[in-house]
């Protein structure tokens, strides 16, 4: 290896350092979001019982419980209850940090500059950073994405089958991870199109990507896509109905994505939040240096100026690939903010591509330290705005990263659980009942430690009384205010009340115990009781 690629190495090395910094500390400060507590049951189940089913409807591909299992193993954890936050969101820091790592496969393809802006940008991306720290498919779908493009760019170079067969684990990877991967497969092959025709049309001097495809590395790739697929969504063989259910689910999540109208959003809704959010007075949150970058760097793969011929195959495949895949996410009416991830990988890109294309092209010196200077102020303000969103406003809801997030009050209701647990002679064994027709999502990660069949769950008041109508009493009730009454009404002892707990913005619920257990709280008796 020559010294400055030995350098570039340690360049990407270094960043992905930071990175982390940005990434693992304090990972269970935020308070547990209705989907990530989705996710860890089904990662739970799979540690307890090595059993998984996929479901067509709901929670996505099995990639995320599957490789959560070594962060378990390393934790010594073998039952859900015993299970942490950090232990699950370390998996997409991880895959956060390793995205940056990665960019050390395209210096030759975007140049060794803009890799490394590219892998800094990532590092201290508002969105990056905040996502990576939640347990949720979106970090790892990026990560195989760019390790579809980036083993791609690698077969393209040197035709190796080996590279071939990389390039369709990674597609099977992200079939495995959350089914919008078809849209990002989609702007993948209408990229490269593009670049082809615009390649063509321009009579660049270099990179057309016609010609590069081998049959034999053509199947070698799709056969390890398919494999890599079936074999996760087969639950390793345990499930053969899995890889048919991962194509019938299509039909499902198209109905979502046009007539879901809790998430229904503008087609501006991902672009304003980067660009420029103003949740309150006196907030003003932007990642408008990506943006602008990237539409510089989108300029300079497309003309002739600006980028080296030998990089201007690859940069013209991310100009395409990343205003088609902005383009179908914009269109498409379900949005929820972590989905952008996708198209902002790809902006990102660009954005080194950009930011070395503006360095190059300012003619004089003291003008190139001019806008060296003013890239790094960009970057430092993204990295403190990432640091504030992170960590100072986690589970605010000035934060444009939180959406629908659970209150940090739902902490103090966990707190009185186990409180009530400690004091109560069937401990962790008690029945509890969640009678609410709102979400009540993340409530069994905080009732995790309560056996889990003696806790049940219903939206119905009139379909809970017909499942425990002449059973005992349960020893709490927790309810939302609108059907406190009604389920009270039908309660047999006297319960005590407490005051209302914060679930979500505008949701709250209302904890109702057993006077006796109340009491013996109240008076400190059985402290030493059935908490086990």
């Amino acid at each position: 290896m020559n010294r400055p690629f030995v350098l570039f190495l340690i360049a990407i090395v270094a960043v992905a350092v930071g990175a982390s910094a940005f990434r693992l500390p304090r990972l269970a400060l935020r308070p547990m979001h209705g989907d990530e507590a989705n996710q860890v049951v089904k990662a739970g189940a799979l540690l307890e019982t090595g059993v998984y089913r996929y479901d067509p409807r709901e929670h996505h591909g099995p990639s995320l419980y599957y490789l959560t299992l070594p962060s378990a193993w390393l934790d010594s954890v073998r039952t859900f209850a015993d299970s942490d936050e950090a232990m699950y969101r370390i998996v997409p820091a991880a895959f956060g940090v390793a995205i940056i790592l990665l960019l050390a496969l395209v210096g030759d393809g975007i140049g060794r500059p803009a890799a490394v802006v590219a892998g800094v940008l990532t590092a201290i991306s508002s969105a990056m950073v905040f996502y990576s720290r939640y347990y949720i498919q979106e970090t790892l779908l990026v990560f195989f994405t760019l390790a579809v493009i980036v083993c791609g760019w690698r077969y393209v170079r040197t035709k190796s089958v080996v590279w071939a067969v990389l390039t369709g684990a990674a597609v099977g990877l992200m079939h495995a991870t959350k089914e919008t991967w078809v849209l990002a497969a989609a702007a993948m092959a209408a990229g490269l199109a593009l670049a082809a025709l615009w390649t063509r049309w321009r009579n660049g001097p270099a990179g057309d990507l016609r010609g590069t495809l081998r049959p034999w590395a053509v199947v070698a790739g799709l056969a390890a896509a398919v494999v890599v697929a079936a074999a996760f969504y087969s639950s390793f063989g345990a499930n053969l109905r899995g890889p048919l259910d991962s194509i019938l689910a299509y039909g499902s999540y198209c109905n979502k994505a046009v007539g879901d109208e809790l998430h229904s959003h503008p087609w501006h809704f991902y672009l304003q939040m980067l660009i420029a959010d103003r949740p309150a007075r006196g907030f003003f949150w932007s990642e408008g240096l990506i943006v602008g970058l990237a539409m510089a760097g989108f300029v300079a793969a497309l003309t002739r100026r600006g980028l080296p011929a030998e990089h201007k195959p690859l940069a013209r495949f991310l100009a395409f690939y990343t205003l088609i895949l902005t383009a179908l996410y914009a269109a498409i009416p379900y949005k929820t903010p972590w989905c952008m991830l996708s198209f902002l990988c790809g902006m990102i890109l660009l954005a080194g591509v950009g930011a070395a294309a503006l360095v190059r092209l300012v003619p004089r010196r003291p003008l190139k330290a001019i806008v060296c200077v003013l890239l790094a102020a960009g970057a430092v303000h993204l990295g403190w705005q990432s640091y504030l969103l992170s960590y100072r406003f986690s589970a605010d809801s000035r934060n444009p990263y939180v959406y629908g997030h659970t209150s940090a009050d739902v902490l103090n209701l966990a707190a009185r659980m186990e409180q009530l647990a400690r004091v109560s002679p069937e401990g962790h064994n008690m029945q509890v009942h969640v009678v609410t027709p709102e979400n009540y999502w993340p409530l069994p990660w905080y009732l995790r430690r309560f056996n889990e069949d003696r806790v049940g769950y219903w939206h119905d008041v009139d379909a809970w009384w017909e499942d425990v109508k002449g059973l005992p009493p349960p020893a709490v009730v927790i309810v939302t205010p609108d059907v406190g009454e009604a389920v009270e009404a039908r309660l047999k002892g006297p319960y005590n009340r407490q005051s209302l707990y914060g679930l979500r913005p505008l949701v709250f619920l209302q904890v109702c115990v057993q006077e006796n257990l109340w009491e013996r709280m109240l008076s400190g008796e059985g402290k030493a009781g059935g908490a086990q």
